[in-house]
């Protein structure tokens, strides 16, 4: 008995989840795996940018103080202050202005003989000379300062450490500082790097915080997707499996000789053609079957029969013994239909002999059916695999067109961007050109949103960048789509070549029904000799007893013959009762099928 195993619900369900899971395992880690990438990528670009926008932003004050003293120095020049009040109330200005988020932001000044002119955490410094000014890493401070200051660019940054606001905590810090020449002062301002720090720390966190979220969010997508997965493949699991097992079931009842009931399967896909088929063998089968059984059955009477024959011409025989006297005459005659009846019994048994070649030529069609019936399966088995194949390519498609549209989207998105920036672009530089003009030396400050605005026209360029790289990502997700349908078109290839394999295997199946059919005919067609040559045989059985009736004369030579005779009846009556055995051998095997 064959071991029992997985079903092939079990097994479709299986590979289904199988996939579906290994999909779903691959997925997220690629996407965590971007994600992070990006989530690295963006943190290094934030800490670049910030570091940028520091800068900047200390540059930008430090400009803005150069344009109030100016100002108060065009006052001087004008006549409405003198250059020494014009100076105190300048740095009595820069004193007080403050800038940041928490207005921690402050400025000094340096003369270019490196007094400390003005500083609004160090007041008691004032008036002193800094030249030796040296940080806890040696670096001399002023001395930096002025390098830069007085460079060809008119401005710089150093790196030193300093005292905070507060007046206590030291802690490194990055200033920007540029002179103004007019008074031959140096104004500077900084950023201390632990206070930003903290808050690319802060942002940090806030990152690796959302980064987390979405790795949970991706897991819980993944269990959802393997959920509607395991209920998918259980609904296409029943549908596909149902008429598997009631062909099933047909395949045990024809094992078990049962042909009265056919399958019930109405599917138009290969399924059901493959089980009208069956049931198409199945009639041929209880109609051959049937005809079988007719033949067994009228061929078991005439051999009961013939053997009631035998009886009666032994019985004739034993007569014949006791009137051996008118047998005499008729000698040569007697022999002469002796022998007759002896050829004639002679063709009886090559007659039989044909019809047991002919039973085995039925037993070894019968086993050729069986061969092409498994080769069916195997090939519907294939084919099932097939289909399975052409499922999971479409749903690769599907999941790959939604990333084409993903990328579309981010076209569009970017596309929208540039315009934005475009638009702003072109306006910022509008009104920077328009204010620099009108306010001449005054307007150097407007040099800096010029410059900006440079920055934003980069941005853009950055932003065209983007776009492309994303057009590539869509033109090789089309490249993608493009291979699944080729795969796809090959499995639907290999599902014809399948189809047309179970085609020719149920010809060989017609083929092999129609040998067992001209078998029966032939069986039939000498069941009819062997009816003739017993009919011969009764008519030289007759001859000899009206011989035997004449020759009554001739008790010596008639009685010889007669012992003869009685021998070969004798020989004949066994061969008879063997061929009788044999036909109830017959119907007993016809009768274990329920038609």
């Amino acid at each position: 008995m064959r071991a029992k195993g997985k079903s092939v619900k079990t097994s479709l369900m299986s590979l289904c989840m199988g996939n579906v899971l290994v999909a779903c395992l691959i997925i997220g880690i690629v996407a965590i795996i971007s994600i992070r990438t990006t989530t690295t990528m963006a943190v290094s670009d934030y800490e670049d940018a910030m570091n940028n926008g520091y800068n900047q932003e200390i540059k930008s004050q430090v400009q803005s103080v150069i344009t109030i003293l100016q100002a108060e120095y065009d006052k001087c020049e004008a006549g409405d202050l003198t250059e020494e009040e014009a100076k105190k109330e300048a740095a009595e200005i820069v004193r007080a202005m403050r800038y940041g988020d928490a207005g921690d932001g402050y400025f000094w000044i340096d003369d270019t003989d490196y007094n400390l002119v003005m500083h609004p955490i160090l007041p008691d410094q004032e008036g002193n000379n800094r030249y030796d000014l040296e940080d806890q890493n040696g670096v001399m401070i002023i001395q930096e300062i002025m390098k830069v200051a007085q460079s060809a660019d008119g401005g710089g940054f150093n790196e030193f450490y300093f005292t905070k606001s507060d007046g206590v905590t030291v802690a490194p810090k990055v200033a920007y500082s540029q002179i103004f020449k007019p008074w031959g002062w140096v104004v500077s301002t900084g950023n201390y790097v632990d206070d930003m720090q903290a808050e690319m720390a802060s942002v940090e966190n806030s990152i690796s915080s959302n980064f987390a979220a979405l790795c949970v969010v991706i897991a819980v997508v993944a269990v959802i997707m393997a959920v509607i997965s395991l209920i998918i493949s259980k609904v296409y699991g029943n549908r596909i499996c149902k008429p598997l097992v009631k062909i099933q079931d047909l395949a045990t009842r024809l094992s078990d000789g049962d042909l009265t009931t056919p399958v019930d399967v109405k599917d138009g896909s290969e399924l059901g053609r493959t089980a009208d088929a069956l049931n198409v063998a199945q009639a041929n089968i209880v109609e051959l079957i049937s005809n079988i059984s007719t033949t067994s059955e009228n061929l078991a009477g005439a051999i009961e029969t013939f053997n009631t024959n035998f009886s009666t011409m032994e019985e004739s025989i034993i007569n014949v013994s006791t009137a051996v006297g008118e047998i005499a005459q008729n000698t040569t005659t007697q022999a002469q239909s002796t022998t007759e009846a002896a050829d004639s019994i002679e063709n009886i048994a090559d007659g039989i002999q044909t019809t047991s070649n002919e039973v085995d030529s039925l037993a070894d069609n019968a086993k050729t059916m069986q061969d092409y019936s498994d080769k069916s399966m195997d090939a519907l088995q294939k084919l099932i695999e097939v289909n399975t194949k052409t499922k999971t390519d479409i749903d690769s498609m599907y999941a790959q067109t939604e990333n084409t549209n993903d990328s579309v989207t981010k076209i569009s998105q970017a596309a929208t961007l540039i315009t934005e920036i475009s638009s702003q672009t072109n306006l910022l530089s509008l009104n920077a050109s328009i204010e620099a003009a009108r306010a001449g030396e005054a307007g150097k400050g407007f040099a800096v949103v010029a410059e900006e605005i440079g920055n934003l026209a980069t941005q853009s360029a950055n932003t065209a960048t983007e776009i492309n790289d994303i057009i590539k990502e869509l033109t090789g997700n089309s490249e993608k789509s493009m291979q699944l349908m080729q795969t796809m078109n090959e499995a639907a290839a290999l599902q014809v070549n399948t189809l047309e394999s179970t085609r020719e295997m149920f010809h060989g199946l017609k083929d092999a029904l129609q040998a067992c059919v001209d078998a029966v005919t032939t069986i039939t067609d000498r069941i009819s000799v062997i009816n003739a040559q017993r009919d011969k045989v009764t008519g030289d059985i007759e001859t000899l007893n009206r011989l035997a009736t004449d020759n009554a004369a001739s008790t010596e030579e008639t009685s010889a013959m007669s012992a003869e005779l009685d021998g070969v009846v004798k020989h004949s009556s066994d061969i008879v009762q063997t061929l009788l055995n044999d036909v109830q051998i017959l119907v007993d095997n016809t009768k274990q099928f329920k038609l």
